[in-house]
C-alpha cells in the first residue's frame, strides 16, 4: 500500500512540476468502467495544501462511496490547475 501511495503522490508532483505553491489545484478521480458512479475529488486549494494524505483519502472515498466499485477497475485522475498572479495570497 505505501508503494502505491508514493506512486500517486510522485505522478501527482510530476503532473504538478510547473505549478507554484499559490497555484490553485483541484483533483477529480473517476471510475473508467463503471461510469455510473459519481466522480469524487479535491475542490481547488492551492498546490501546497494538497498533500499525499489528501490524495489518499480522495481514493478511500471513491473504494468506499461507489457501489459497483472493484479493485480491478481502472481509475482515471484528473488534475487541474490554475495559475495564480504573483504575489497574490
Amino acid at each position: 500500500m505505501s508503494h502505491f501511495l508514493a506512486s500517486v503522490t510522485e505522478l501527482f508532483e510530476y503532473t504538478l512540476r510547473d505549478c507554484e505553491d499559490c497555484d490553485m489545484v483541484g483533483v477529480t478521480i473517476s471510475d473508467e468502467v463503471n461510469v455510473q458512479d459519481n466522480d469524487i475529488g479535491i475542490s481547488f486549494r492551492r498546490k501546497d495544501q494538497i498533500t499525499g494524505d489528501s490524495i489518499w483519502s480522495v481514493f478511500e472515498e471513491v473504494a468506499q462511496s461507489n457501489a459497483t466499485f472493484n479493485a480491478l477497475d481502472k481509475l482515471v485522475m484528473t488534475v487541474h490547475s490554475v495559475k495564480m498572479p504573483i504575489g497574490h495570497d
